[in-house]
């Protein structure tokens, strides 16, 4: 799924990635994603541990969830990589540092757990698309005998269980940082990702060998900052004066999510883990931008759908011009891997800028020169 986000950034960047198949030189040192690589797979594997022990993430106290993180994260570290947290007081300063965030983490999603939040993780690292018995990928026949699969790894996926055949389901995906939808980015297909992965779950005919449920109904999709993004003060303690508070603001999600849901998301209405506000008799406040009407989050998923097979076809035609787009001061070039390739000049290049979309208007239109009715022959391969 990633890589029809960065399509939509840059039709050249996905050709020299996915096209082309080149890869940074890859170095021995712990990086930004060896970093964040370290964080989900201690989450994986406190998941995987309570699901042997039949146990819900719910079902431990708070303490004790941190506690078991610290345990999972010590014994991880030592063959992690082989022996990347450990190739000096560096690396070692920055395991526990990543463990510590993961443990504050842990124990805040578990209070809410346990006092407003009724969704369950029912599976986390979950890959789809990938084969050897897993769930399958999401085809879509994009005309003159062509198909698009797509494949990807869902971070974690939570159910709140309508009945035992019926459940709710959102899914959440981790970050390093802070990352919010943003309306425009949505609709030119390069935040594409978490809706489409949500998209992808309710194209299962039957998710009952993967989820448990036979029927599930897609209500939300979040990001969640695994590092925590801490209020600014004059000083530490002051920051940290209500540390209670000040984790639950940390490592608030944001999102999309059906306006209906919120009693199943938040039972007390503690406004704390997800973003949205109420008025003064309890019900929401228009003009939400994370909390929307049934009909409008499920046009949302609808319209994945649509900028999925434009992408598709416009990747058949033959798309590759060097094309990054402009939202602001905002371009993708800055953290480009492939940048000394293509080595446009930022002050002189014209950028493709992103603007809110016309009802009519379709994601595919934004990408210059794409011609989707190309002779196949012209096709590079994929």
């Amino acid at each position: 799924m990633s890589r029809l986000e960065r399509f939509a950034e840059c039709p050249f960047r996905f050709f020299v990635h996915s096209g082309l198949r080149a890869e940074e030189r890859k170095v021995f040192e712990l990086d930004a994603r060896e970093q964040g690589s370290f964080q989900h797979e201690i989450l994986k594997m406190f998941h995987e541990q309570l699901k042997g022990e039949n146990k819900r993430w719910r079902d431990l106290v708070p303490a004790n969830a941190r506690d078991r993180v610290g345990r999972i994260a010590a014994t991880l570290a030592v063959n992690y990589r082989d022996g990347l947290m450990h190739t000096d007081e560096a690396s070692r300063f920055t395991a526990r540092r990543l463990t510590e965030s993961v443990q504050d983490f842990i124990e805040t999603l578990v209070t809410w757990m346990r006092g407003q939040y009724e969704f369950d993780p029912a599976a986390a690292e979950f890959e789809f698309g990938f084969g050897a018995g897993g769930a399958p990928a999401w085809e879509m026949d994009l005309g003159r005998g062509r198909r698009l699969a797509l494949r990807g790894r869902i971070d974690r996926i939570d159910l709140w269980r309508e009945t035992g055949d019926r459940a709710w389901c959102v899914v959440m995906d981790y970050k390093s940082g802070r990352r919010k939808l943003d309306k425009i980015l949505v609709e030119h297909g390069v935040q594409l990702q978490l809706l489409a992965y949500l998209a992808a779950i309710r194209q299962w005919p039957d998710p009952r060998a993967w989820l448990g449920v036979p029927d599930v109904t897609p209500v939300g999709v979040f990001y969640v900052n695994l590092r925590g993004q801490y209020e600014r003060g004059r000083t530490r303690d002051e920051v940290l004066a209500d540390i209670d508070t000040a984790r639950k603001h940390a490592y608030r999600h944001t999102g999309r999510f059906a306006a209906d849901a919120l009693s199943r998301l938040d039972r007390v209405r503690a406004a704390d883990q997800f973003n949205y506000r109420l008025n003064q008799d309890g019900k929401l406040r228009a003009g939400s931008v994370e909390a929307l009407p049934r009909v409008e989050f499920e046009t949302l998923l609808y319209r994945v759908e649509t900028q999925l097979r434009e992408m598709g076809r416009a990747i058949f035609s033959g798309a590759a011009r060097v094309d990054p787009y402009r939202k602001g001061r905002e371009t993708p070039c800055e953290f480009c891997d492939y940048r000394a390739v293509c080595r446009i000049d930022p002050w002189t290049h014209s950028y493709r800028v992103l603007r809110t979309m016309e009802p009519s208007s379709s994601p595919a239109k934004s990408i210059k020169d794409v011609d989707a009715t190309a002779d196949s022959s012209r096709q590079p391969p994929l």
